[in-house]
């Protein structure tokens, strides 16, 4: 059995509650700091997700690493490879398959619903679900949906939350790997709150805060099924 390798963007942003589900599994896995770290070859491993981070896929000049990491994803997707993009993961996929990145209208933050499209109601990723899925959010930017490519989730923020390319290539712009260590630096590490904070203002941070326990029991729920339903694409699980 080939590992799954996980493409790390941000040191507040690691494998969280997805590493928690292939240790649960016993599944071998290795993050790499896309960074710091060379990228291997993506023939090496069974499945590939690509978490999060603040870099913008649109000033690539900024971020000459990401370079590398879109003819990486270009390949995995050639070898169909299973591959799972999670917010940045999901828009260096739109771009490395033609698609466009840029600045949305607004920031999207906090724990919501998206819903899913029809194709999305019948995709494997999303077996079991009920036609929505609780997500947390955290982006500037959004995409376009890249030719070829089928829409399988959006909300009345964002209409692009999630497609599929080719049998095994998805993009959730949402995130599904935040535990509570995760959530615990994203609201109070004082950079990140400073962020927030500027975005959303006191109230509706603490209004926020006050939310979370309401929404973290469906959230998780949804998260390892989700999490599961990539294992079992990846042929890890039955």
């Amino acid at each position: 059995m080939k590992p799954v390798l996980l493409l790390q963007h941000s040191w507040d942003d690691p494998a969280g509650y997805l590493g928690e589900l292939l240790t649960d599994y016993a599944l071998p896995y290795e993050v790499v700091n896309v960074e710091k770290d060379p990228l291997p070859q993506p023939e090496a491993y069974q499945a590939i997700i690509s978490l999060g981070g603040p870099q913008h896929v649109h000033d690539l000049d900024s971020f000459p690493y990401l370079k590398k990491e879109l003819a990486f994803l270009c390949r995995a997707v050639e070898h169909e490879i299973p591959y799972l993009g999670i917010c940045l993961g999901a828009q260096l996929l739109a771009v490395a398959l033609g698609g466009e990145v840029y600045p949305h209208t607004t920031t999207e933050i906090g724990f919501s619903e998206v819903e899913l499209t029809p194709a999305g109601a019948d995709d494997p990723l999303f077996a079991g679900f009920s036609g929505r899925q609780k997500v947390f959010q955290w982006h500037e930017d959004t995409f376009s949906l890249p030719e070829g490519a089928i829409q399988l989730a959006r909300n009345a923020v964002t209409e692009q939350q999630a497609f599929r390319y080719g049998l095994n290539a998805y993009a959730l712009q949402y995130h599904i790997e935040i535990n509570a260590e995760i959530l615990d630096l994203w609201l109070y590490h004082p950079a990140n709150k400073a962020s927030m904070l500027d975005t959303l203002g006191e109230a509706d941070y603490q209004k926020m805060e006050q939310e979370i326990t309401f929404h973290v029991s469906d959230y998780r729920a949804h998260t390892r099924l989700l999490g599961e339903n990539f294992l079992r694409i990846s042929h890890f699980i039955t």
